[in-house]
């Protein structure tokens, strides 16, 4: 402020005169004298204001001096990015810490496979090959086909698989189909399930699984509604879950992988709300189709009265469950070291595949155990994290469906080895010798993480225009509830 003496010699104070962009000083506008201006002379002030800046050329310098800096410091520069990518960005996904635990618990459960599998193949590598790492070498080629199928469908848009659910549900059956062509199929142990492609073997029913779950997911995002009626419930099952029933649990006599396709489809159909009554009656009728499956086959019907009573057949049906608990036994809490087992030098029949469970708990004894199962736990927590924060149907539903077949089929096989449920022949997921079943479930993975990194999974769709709510007018009510005037 400046004073100035008046004719009376008093002195008042007036404001300091307006500086412009040049460095030059002007006559302070009307609306900074003091006195309250009036509309006119803020119009007439602004357009002066504006002329000015043209003539000068300094029109937004102090704007663009202010950002610029905005961007040179830290603070401002997120501040500046934050204004100018807010309204172009889509939001980042929230699943980063689940990707990374997920990430995180399949390099565990690897490396730990890795290392058991190695140990429980030297003796019968030793013995049939000459070498203890003939198994280890091919576990170690297929980890890393696994790797590069994981990187490789972690950056595939998870879209893709409901585009072509069905042509790849319907190459899934027709590869369950050539294990029965003369020249392809391979037959072992009295089942025929494997394709020989000269190198290695192919095991359909391991790609069957993602196919089931995509062609499921797939069904319900096209008519959502439909799964919470009676007829589209059972449209689902019979089209997304029946004909691969019965190609692998009937043709293949593959019982424990039809287990893990029923665990998966009813971890996809109850993500999908269906209703439960549904899903009870489905439920209900579960026993007597796994009972006329066990029926079909007698040695199916030798297992189930080994686990009732595994003492009294355990040099017969029972032999597998019972050596597979005096490995467990054997081991007790710190377990016998590693690879000094004595239950795989033949006493345990598939110890590499089936049967590792047991060579893991004589070996490395219940806190083996319990760290496989913490492993095991950790990635079902952050599989299902990435299903429940992805807000698309589609990927949620599939999440859901990859998540199932992994856990389910991990706990199946463990509750196999320790005899509470029946023996099923699965194997264990990342740990067991395999190398369908290993790349199989680390693409899988590789899914689940494209479900977590990708923008669509955070992007909430607005309603269709027809459905949105009736626009409001200034006194809140809706504008076809407002009286209308009289003309």
């Amino acid at each position: 402020m400046s004073t100035r003496r008046t004719t009376a010699g008093k002195e008042r104070l007036e404001p300091a005169p307006w500086v412009n962009g040049r460095g030059a000083t002007e006559p302070r506008p009307a609306s900074s004298r003091g006195g309250a201006a009036t509309r006119s002379d803020r119009g007439t002030g602004a357009k002066a204001g504006r002329a000015a800046a043209a003539r000068t050329g300094t029109a937004g310098a102090a704007p663009a001096k202010r950002a610029a800096r905005e961007r040179s410091s830290p603070a401002g520069g997120t501040t500046a990015a934050r204004r100018s990518g807010a309204a172009r960005r889509a939001p980042l996904g929230s699943g980063a810490p689940e990707r990374r635990l997920l990430l995180l618990a399949t390099a565990l459960l690897l490396l730990y496979g890795l290392v058991m599998a190695y140990s429980a193949s030297a003796a019968q590598a030793y013995f049939d090959h000459g070498t203890t790492f003939y198994f280890l070498r091919r576990q170690l080629v297929f980890a890393g086909l696994g790797v590069l199928a994981l990187v490789v469908f972690s950056r595939i848009d998870y879209v893709v698989w409901r585009r072509f659910a069905v042509p790849f549900a319907v190459v899934a059956a027709g590869l369950l189909v050539t294990v029965f062509v003369p020249g392809f199929g391979v037959t072992a142990r009295g089942a025929r399930r494997w394709i020989d492609l000269g190198f290695t073997q192919l095991q359909p029913s391991e790609i069957a699984k993602l196919a089931v779950v995509a062609l499921l997911a797939a069904l319900i995002v096209r008519d959502p509604a439909a799964l919470r009626t009676g007829s589209g419930f059972g449209r689902l099952v019979l089209v997304g879950l029946v004909p691969f029933g019965l190609l692998v649990g009937l043709l293949q006599k593959d019982l424990g992988t039809t287990l893990v396709l029923c665990v998966g489809a009813a971890a996809v159909l109850v993500a999908g709300g269906a209703r439960w009554r549904h899903l009870l009656g489905l439920a209900a009728l579960a026993p007597v189709l796994v009972g006329a499956l066990i029926l079909i086959e007698p040695y199916r019907m030798d297992r189930i009265a080994a686990f009732v009573d595994p003492q009294r057949f355990a040099q017969t049906s029972g032999f597998q469950a019972t050596q597979s608990l005096v490995s467990i036994a054997s081991g007790r809490i710190f377990g016998v070291g590693l690879g000094n087992s004595v239950q795989k030098f033949g006493y345990l029949p598939e110890q590499t595949t089936d049967m590792i469970t047991g060579i893991i708990g004589e070996e490395l004894g219940l806190v083996g155990l319990l760290v496989l199962l913490g492993l095991y736990v950790l990635l079902a927590w952050a599989a299902f994290r990435i299903a429940l924060s992805c807000r698309e149907l589609f990927g949620k539903l599939l999440a859901v469906g990859i998540a199932g077949l992994i856990v389910g089929q991990a706990f199946i096989n463990i509750g196999a080895a320790l005899s509470v449920v029946p023996l099923t022949g699965v194997p264990l997921p990342l740990v067991s010798i395999g190398g369908t079943s290993l790349v199989v479930v680390l693409a899988g993975i590789g899914i689940l993480v494209n479900v977590s990194t990708n923008r669509r999974s955070y992007i909430v769709v607005s309603a269709p225009r027809s459905r949105r709510a009736p626009r409001r007018g200034g006194d809140g009510r809706p504008s076809d509830a407002r009286p209308r005037r009289r003309r």
